[in-house]
Order: structure tokens, then C-alpha cells, then sequence
């Protein structure tokens, strides 16, 4: 009797390294130290864990190769939203015969339109951009082009850039209705402005709270910096509490920079949920295990990586000439939030 044929998270779990860094092994990235490919290829060998195997019934043309547009190196091997994301796509990709080719969004690559070359000289079938951070103009080469790219858990309204992301509209409305139903109406929202979802996510959730038929929240907002991170979180809600000190509930635009929050509220003498409820976004591994539980819109980043592989393949194909998927999110409620403190 055979077992469950192993999938790159299986061997990264048993490996010990993250999703991103057996995924840099499994495509021979330079950077990575021989120690690290021969702990991670011991487990590959151990289970006959074969990705290509599906390689079949392509055109003789194709390159079987995917271009993969990340911000920069360092984010790959300590994000892990964008190793959550990128392995669905090397998952997706594999599993149909397909070659992921990272390539760093450098202010050159993007500035002198690399990517154009790349697809021009065929050395890629198609290209995932991830870099959220790409200004629109330097893309829109895109626009009618023949290429085939779709952008990634990103998007720009108004251009004709194909895309998969998720639904931080929806992720904005659902975390309002939430905060809102429990009472409060002194919020402080933490929320970049360096990407376009991150500027969606705010000002749908500034309309919201906003328009509540209950009564308008005050919102009291911050900018969480370009890291995303805990330490941005930390620093961002010693100023929210600065600009609005009674607040009873923090919303993070994901769940680092809430866990950051929390840390700030603990050091501070704040309890959660009892003086501040905080929330996140994503729902990371981590928002399970903090305490308390973190609530948070749950975002399956695998499955966009997933989906943008689909995509993307969908385009190589011809199956498809365009694409613009939403992909649906969902609360998830733990210990951090609770009804709004009492007036005293």
C-alpha cells in the first residue's frame, strides 16, 4: 500500500527549513549553502519526491519556465507571506511540468524593463510579478501586450494588468462589521500606504466604520511603515495611543504588525480584550498561538499562490486571455476581541 505522494511543505516540515528555502533548493538557486541543499536533497531522495513528473504535453516551444518577480532575497527567505505564496506556486507549477525562475525586482530590472526581455527572448513562458511594490507606469508594457503575466495577491485599478488577489475590500468589511457589532467606536487602524491593497483595505474600513447605521466609529489611523512587521506594529500603536488614548480596539492590516500591538498594550499595562481589543489580518500560524488568540480575516496565501500558478498557465495556453480573481476571506474570532468596555 503507498502513502500520500509528499508535497514540498512535507519536506520542508521534515527538513526544518521554510517553505521559500526548499523551494530556492528544488530550483538550484545560487544562494543557497551546500549544507542546506544537502539536508533538504536527503529528504527529496528519501521520499522520491519527483515535482517534474507531470512534465508533458507542452508546446515544443515552450521553455517550461515561469519568471517569478520577488522584491528582494532577503524578504524571500524571512517573509512568510511570501513563502506561503510562492509555495503554491512552485507547488502548482511543478506538479504540470513547469520550471520557477526567481528573478529580484531590482529598481534596474524594473526601471529598464528587464522582464520585457526576458519573455522576448523566450527564456520564460510567462512572468509572476509579487513585488507589490512595482509602480503601475513601469508595467504598463503590459497593457495589449502579447505577454503573458498576471501580478500577484496585487493590483492596480483603472489598468488592464491581470491579476489574483485577495479580497481586502471584503477582508475590510468583514473586520469593521466585527469590531463595530462588539461596540466600538474609538478604533485605531494601523495600515500601510506602500501598496494598493494596503491603501483598499484602509479606505474600506475607514467607510465602513464610518457609515455604521448603528452610529460612526472615530478612527484613528497610522501608518504601520513599509516592514509590515512586529517592531512596526510596536511603534505604530504607541502613536495611535499618543493621538487617541481611549481607544478600546486596534485593527493591524496583518496579524505581525497586531502581534506588535498586543506586545505594546502588555508593556504598557493595556489588557486584551479587557482595555483594547486588537485584530488582525492574514491569520498566520502564529495568531493561533499567541496570548490570547489572535481574531483575525483568514487569507489562504497558498492558494493564491496556487491560483496565480493556475492563471498563469491558463495564459501560456491560450485557455484564457485575461484574468482579475478575488479570492474570498473569512473572520476568524479569537480571544483578543470582546464587546467594547463599559463607560465608567
Amino acid at each position: 500500500m503507498t502513502g500520500k505522494r509528499k508535497t514540498i511543505k512535507d519536506i520542508a516540515k521534515e527538513s526544518g527549513f521554510s517553505l521559500s528555502t526548499v523551494s530556492l533548493v528544488l530550483n538550484n538557486h545560487p544562494r543557497i549553502s551546500q549544507a542546506t541543499r544537502d539536508k533538504v536533497m536527503s529528504v527529496v531522495k528519501k521520499y522520491n519526491f519527483c515535482p517534474n513528473s507531470a512534465a508533458r504535453g507542452l508546446a515544443s516551444k515552450s521553455s517550461r519556465t515561469i519568471s517569478l518577480v520577488v522584491p528582494n532575497l532577503t524578504r524571500v527567505f524571512s517573509d512568510i507571506y511570501l513563502g506561503e505564496i510562492i509555495s503554491g506556486i512552485y507547488e502548482r507549477a511543478a506538479s504540470q511540468g513547469f520550471k520557477v525562475l526567481l528573478d529580484i525586482a531590482t529598481a534596474q530590472f524594473i526601471k529598464s524593463q528587464e522582464y520585457l526581455k526576458l519573455l522576448a527572448s523566450r527564456r520564460a513562458d510567462g512572468m509572476l510579478f509579487i513585488a507589490s511594490d512595482i509602480h503601475a507606469d513601469y508595467l504598463s508594457a503590459f497593457e495589449d501586450s502579447p505577454y503573458k503575466f498576471v501580478l500577484v495577491n496585487h493590483l492596480f485599478p483603472g489598468k488592464k494588468l491581470n491579476y489574483v488577489s485577495v479580497d481586502y475590500a471584503a477582508s475590510a468589511r468583514l473586520a469593521a462589521e466585527h469590531l463595530l457589532g462588539l461596540g466600538h467606536r474609538r478604533i485605531g487602524l494601523i495600515a500601510g500606504t506602500n501598496t494598493h491593497t494596503g491603501l483598499q483595505f484602509r479606505d474600506e474600513f475607514l467607510r465602513v466604520s464610518q457609515t455604521w447605521p448603528a452610529g460612526a466609529a472615530e478612527v484613528a489611523w497610522v501608518d504601520g511603515g513599509e516592514e509590515w512587521s512586529q517592531r512596526g506594529g510596536y511603534a505604530a500603536t504607541a502613536k495611535l495611543a499618543a493621538k487617541m488614548g481611549d481607544l478600546t480596539a486596534i485593527m493591524a492590516a496583518n496579524d505581525r504588525m497586531a502581534i506588535g500591538a498586543m506586545r505594546w498594550l502588555a508593556d504598557n499595562r493595556r489588557e486584551v480584550p479587557e482595555d483594547v481589543s486588537v485584530m488582525g489580518l492574514d491569520d498566520i500560524q502564529l495568531a493561533a498561538y499567541v496570548n490570547p488568540g489572535l481574531s483575525t480575516i483568514r487569507h489562504d496565501l497558498y492558494q493564491v499562490g496556487i491560483e496565480s500558478c493556475n492563471r498563469i498557465l491558463q495564459l501560456i495556453r491560450g485557455e484564457i486571455a485575461e484574468c482579475s480573481d478575488l479570492l474570498p476571506t473569512s473572520l476568524v474570532v479569537r480571544g483578543s476581541t470582546a464587546r467594547a468596555p463599559a463607560k465608567g
